[in-house]
């Protein structure tokens, strides 16, 4: 079970996004998942939502058993023949932040059937008020996360930090996020568009929200390995 996710936040490279997909959502995706650590991964790209949504058009979350151990294996296999990289991709915009799963909280009445793969999300970056760390945290811990995810169309609300290992010292921009999957995107995003930003504790001018809705169906390893031993 991931303990950890990863978001890499990204974008096309300018007139090569038809290839940016067909690599990032089979060849990348594939090799992501094969690398030792990488328990699955998932596509989203981002939708219109009523929230600042920031750069990115696009978002992956990897899920990782052991982060320390699963960037070490990315960062061997980057830009080998087990990972190559592809021009479509602009590095020059990519943000990868990795966050600890510090706490999940479901509706009893809406548990996800279906664990495989995630429907539509929002991912909130945010940051406490100045000197309101704890009071942040201690609001989504005590009865935030479970209102979020009672409200309707919402699925499920996890609370996230940041883990130590950090790809890039820039994913520290902000130091937490709730990760809010929707039963029903129009109704959940409805129902969060006033709640998000009134957070008790939240720092008003620091914080998105992004709306990202899946491009693909989430791959775990086994269904990686079957596919390269299909095209073998």
């Amino acid at each position: 079970m991931a303990t950890s996710l990863q978001f890499t936040l990204s974008n096309p490279t300018p007139g090569q996004e038809v290839e940016y997909n067909r690599w990032y959502g089979t060849d990348h995706l594939i090799h992501g998942v094969l690398t030792a650590g990488v328990l699955a991964g998932q596509r989203f790209r981002r939708v219109e939502g009523p929230w600042p949504s920031g750069k990115h058009d696009y978002m992956m979350i990897w899920e990782f058993d052991d982060p320390a151990y699963a960037l070490a294996q990315l960062a061997i296999a980057k830009n080998s023949p087990e990972m190559p990289l592809s021009p479509a991709i602009n590095m020059d915009t990519i943000q990868p932040p990795t966050m600890w799963r510090r706490a999940t909280v479901f509706n009893a009445a809406r548990l996800a059937s279906d664990t495989s793969m995630r429907k539509s999300v929002v991912l909130l970056l945010a940051n406490p008020a100045e000197g309101a760390d704890e009071a942040f945290v201690q609001s989504l811990m005590r009865g935030g996360l479970a209102d979020l995810a009672d409200l309707a169309g919402v699925l499920s609300a996890e609370f996230l930090t940041l883990a130590d290992e950090q790809i890039r010292g820039n994913a520290r921009k902000y130091r937490y996020a709730v990760l809010l999957e929707l039963a029903d995107e129009a109704a959940g995003v409805a129902s969060l568009a006033k709640v998000i930003p009134a957070l008790p504790h939240m720092d008003a001018e620091r914080w998105f929200a992004p709306v990202f809705r899946p491009i693909g169906e989430r791959m775990d390893t086994a269904q990686a390995r079957a596919i390269q031993t299909e095209h073998a």
